[in-house]
């Protein structure tokens, strides 16, 4: 008997339009640290002399 109340309830929340808000914002967090590492690591880089040329 509690199994089909179950059921449907998975059933609901997969329904459910796009991820939660919680997801959302941890994502919108891991990109924006993302970001922050790779400007960090090119800042880190020694600057490029002549860019636009081939090698």
């Amino acid at each position: 008997m509690l199994l089909i109340p179950m059921v449907l309830l998975e059933l609901i929340g997969c329904a459910s339009p796009g991820p939660s808000p919680e997801q959302q914002a941890r994502e919108a967090d891991q990109q924006r640290q993302a970001e922050r590492q790779q400007a960090e690591f090119r800042k880190s880089l020694p600057p490029i002399s002549n860019p636009g040329q081939g090698w």
